[in-house]
C-alpha cells in the first residue's frame, strides 16, 4: 500500500509538470497529491487509536480542504477576471 501511495506521488508530480494547461486539471493533481501524501503518512504513522494520531489525520484533511477550496476560488476569480483557465496567462500583469 505504500508502494501504491509513492507511485501516485510519483505520477501526480509527473502530470503536473506535463499537464499544465489548464488551471483546473492543476487543481486535481494538486489534490491527487495530497490524498497520496495523506495515504503516505496514514501508512507510516499507523494511524492506531491514539488521540495524537487521529488529531494528525483530521488536520491533515483540514489542510487539504482549506488547499481546495482556495484553488477553487482562484479559479472562479481568474475566470471570470479574464474568461479563460489557461494557465499560460497566469502570471501577467492582465490578472
Amino acid at each position: 500500500m505504500l508502494q501504491l501511495s509513492l507511485y501516485l506521488f510519483i505520477i501526480a508530480s509527473l502530470m503536473a509538470v506535463v499537464e499544465s494547461m489548464h488551471f483546473l486539471s492543476v487543481l486535481l493533481v494538486l489534490e491527487l497529491m495530497t490524498l497520496s501524501l495523506f495515504m503516505m503518512s496514514c501508512l507510516c504513522v499507523g494511524m492506531g487509536v491514539s488521540f495524537s494520531n487521529v488529531s494528525f489525520g483530521l488536520l491533515f484533511l483540514t489542510f487539504g480542504v482549506y488547499e481546495a477550496a482556495n484553488g477553487l476560488g482562484l479559479l472562479v476569480s481568474r475566470t471570470r477576471a479574464s474568461g479563460v483557465d489557461q494557465m499560460s496567462g497566469l502570471f501577467s500583469l492582465s490578472f
